[in-house]
């Protein structure tokens, strides 16, 4: 499994620890460190000599260096990692089930053709609420009355995951190495969303997936007043923007089209928030190119009325000028 870090060794202290209460013990940790700092890295080192030989330390860069991003970090994980699955882990989260990987492990075994793995988790806020206790709860709900393909779940098509409408987050997913490679890992050009892009590029090349439903992992949303949460680091027009490249950067690399039509929708929504968002500014002329982009990537007729009177309104300022 791969984790990476950096400058939180006491958030880290606990996923490993939760890690080493897994049943099935025949594993490999590796932690990617991307360039924390000195005290960090001492910490670190303390850490280590309560751990076995399954825990390795990648140091990923010079003590105190400017991160390389998660995508970067994960890459080297992959490129370091011997065992056949791979399992992920954020630092600032938790498994909760100590039998998660010996069902993940179950049903590779099994004659399934099984190339990618989703469980379940529940997300948190950082103060301590139960924002959502299914991480998909749509899918949830679709394979409630199948019937089961394994004790642990249930394979399930593409079409059922793209239905389900959002992605898992990797501390619920496992994929074959294989196919991680295959798909060259993880996008380098982004350190945002690079687990949805991920996540949909490995789906539409995985020969089968196996759904979980069981709750395995504790995801804890970063807190919107912090920045040392990477995600944090972008102002909210800038998510909506990358996130607009990720969703076309998945449709440029998948050749499901129900996968490159789930993106496209998503672009068009993140594109009307960005719009409605700059019109809101007063940056009118922006807001309209950006309600005309989202138009073509999402067309309904509300959405063409709204565009229509950001059209006027701006022919009427440009005349009032």
């Amino acid at each position: 499994m791969i984790v990476p870090t950096r400058n939180r060794p006491v958030l880290l202290a606990r996923t490993l620890a939760r890690i080493r209460t897994q049943s099935f013990t025949a594993f490999e940790v590796i932690v990617v460190d991307d360039g924390s700092s000195a005290d960090t890295r001492a910490a670190y080192d303390e850490l280590w000599r309560a751990l076995d030989a399954r825990f390795v330390l990648l140091p990923l860069g010079a003590a105190d260096a400017p991160g390389n991003g998660p995508s970067v970090s994960r890459n080297a994980g992959i490129a370091a990692a011997r065992g056949d699955i791979l399992t992920f882990c954020d630092d600032d989260d938790f498994w909760t089930s100590d039998a998660h990987l010996a069902a993940m492990a179950e049903v590779f075994d099994a004659p399934l053709q099984v190339d990618l793995y989703i469980a379940n988790q529940s997300a948190v806020s950082s103060s301590g609420v139960l924002e959502n206790r299914d991480w998909l709860p749509a899918l949830v709900a679709m394979v409630r009355e199948r019937a089961r393909s394994h004790a642990h779940g249930f394979q399930i098509a593409l079409t059922d995951l793209v239905r389900g409408g959002g992605f898992a987050q990797l501390n619920i997913l496992a994929v074959r190495r294989t196919l991680a490679l295959a798909v060259d890992g993880f996008w380098t050009r982004t350190s945002y969303e690079e687990d949805r892009d991920f996540f949909w590029r490995a789906a539409d090349r995985a020969r089968s997936v196996f759904f979980n439903p069981q709750l395995v992992a504790q995801h804890n949303v970063p807190d919107p007043a912090r920045r040392d949460n990477l995600s944090r680091r972008f102002s909210q027009d800038e998510r909506w923007l990358i996130s607009a490249l990720v969703s076309q950067h998945i449709a440029l690399n998948v050749s499901s089209p129900a996968i490159r039509a789930l993106c496209q929708s998503y672009e068009g929504d993140i594109l009307r928030r960005l719009s409605q968002l700059l019109s809101g500014q007063g940056k009118h002329a922006l807001g309209l190119q950006y309600a005309r982009r989202a138009l073509a990537a999402r067309a309904s007729f509300k959405w063409a009325v709204y565009t229509a009177s950001l059209a006027c309104r701006q022919l009427i300022r440009g005349r009032a000028a």
